[in-house]
């Protein structure tokens, strides 16, 4: 969770139909962001269109998480145009990629 209200860090991750595993990559990243990260920061998950319930856990997980956004394309475009489309959304000083497979 944030420390701060401005936001350092963006960490963007693009998904398309990761329902199987989003939930046990987001507990492994918000635990190591919780325990080795004191600057606030945000998880912008840009989901490419996902035909399984990738969507869904992704607003779940935002209603839990106060540092998670959610940005949704309409279809899938490709991992690039999911990365530069989290890319555009995030606000920290500094962005972190990373792939959530």
């Amino acid at each position: 969770m944030p420390k701060t209200n401005a936001i350092i860090y963006s960490f963007v991750v693009p998904l398309y139909n990761e329902s199987a595993g989003i939930e046990r990559f987001h507990a492994a990243l918000q635990a190591v962001l919780d325990t080795d990260v004191p600057e606030a920061y945000e998880i912008v998950y840009c989901n490419d269109g996902s035909s399984d319930t990738t969507l869904d856990k992704l607003h779940q997980l935002a209603k839990t998480h106060p540092a998670v956004r959610v940005v949704s394309l309409p279809r899938n475009f490709g991992k690039e145009i999911a990365l530069t489309a989290g890319l555009n959304e995030a606000r920290g000083e500094a962005i972190i990629t990373l792939d959530a497979d």
